[in-house]
Formats: structure tokens, sequence, C-alpha cells
């Protein structure tokens, strides 16, 4: 089977440009190199994932860092849902916290309201799935995977790469005064 490879000329003078540089520098344009290939994986994770509120989509971003010499770019949500999307659930009991279910004020005290009261008056802090009120437990089905991040890196991993490279290459020239002339860098189709 064919797949995506990227064959990338001319890295062992990328490499012996990039080591003229003092560390500082050189930690900023692999900072800037990772943030290049990675807003090329989310920029397509964007395109794959499926949306329900958008609240998922919105939240996808690269992040860069620099911790003890390694600099590491990441493509991150803050949605705790993610990784259920990306990977799916088992069948498992779902239930409202006791705290968070509705009460109501009797005579006798506060009492827990009951899932028909719940049914008629569709009070909040009941589950509900789809436009039925189940109660203070129910039993949930799972959810299927619907995976957008893992896709998004298979089918990109090669552009990625690319733009991380070509972004050396044309800061190194623009901004530092080096010549990348004899760097060569393409995505090729190849065996793996």
């Amino acid at each position: 089977m064919a797949a995506a490879g990227v064959k990338v000329t001319g890295l062992k003078e990328l490499a012996l440009l990039m080591q003229q540089l003092p560390e500082k520098i050189e930690r900023n344009v692999m900072r800037g190199a990772l943030r290049a290939g990675a807003k090329v994986l989310e920029e397509e994770a964007l395109r794959r994932v499926p949306v329900d509120s958008g609240d998922l989509k919105k939240s996808l971003k690269v992040s860069t860092r620099n911790k003890q010499g390694t600099v590491t770019a990441r493509l991150i949500t803050n949605v705790f849902y993610a990784r259920w999307v990306e990977y799916g659930t088992g069948a498992h009991w779902i239930s409202v916290n006791p705290e968070d279910a509705p009460k109501r004020l009797t005579r006798g005290g506060v009492k827990a309201v009951s899932v028909a009261t719940l049914n008629d008056k569709a009070k909040s802090g009941s589950l509900k799935i789809g436009e039925n009120f189940a109660g203070a437990s129910t039993a949930h089905p799972g959810a299927k995977p619907q995976p957008f991040m893992r896709p998004a890196l298979d089918a990109k991993s090669g552009e990625a790469i690319v733009a991380a490279a070509e972004y050396m290459k044309k800061r190194l020239a623009s901004k530092h005064g080096l010549d990348t002339s004899d760097v060569s860098i393409r995505e090729e189709e190849g065996d793996e």
C-alpha cells in the first residue's frame, strides 16, 4: 500500500545552520516551526471534528512551550468530553449527584422531587436523554467513537513536517541572514 512519505533534502545543511545560532534563537526558531506544523494539523482537525454545540471545535488550539530546553507543540482543547468524542465510551451508568438533584420544600422539610414531577414539569437536575427525562440514574448505551485528531494526524503529518521545515528555512534566511538556498523540502508518495 502506498502511503505518504516525506523526503527532505538538505536537512544536514539545515541542522548545521541551526547550530550556528545561539541556543535561545534556535529554540525560538524551533518553536515557530513546530507551531507552523501544528497549525496544519489544527486545520485538518477543525475540518474533521463533529459539531453538536460547537464548543469542541471552538476550543481546539495550538500550544507551544519550551521546558528545560525541549520545545514542544500540542493541539489542545479544554473541553472535558473531547476524549469521549475521539475514542467513544462503553455502556455505563450515569446519575445525578444527590446534592445537585432538584428539591422542593414541603411542610415535612426538604424532599427530593419525584421522576414523575420532573417529567411533568421538566425541571432541571434530572438526566435528560433526547427529549425524555430519565430520572436520577440510567443505563447509558455508550457512544461510538468519532475520531478527528488521529485521522488529522494520519492525513496531514507529511504536510505538517514540510510546513515546519519551510518555516525554519524561511526564518533562517529572512531574520538571520543565513543562506538556505541548498535546502529543498518536498513531500513525496512512498512505501512505509
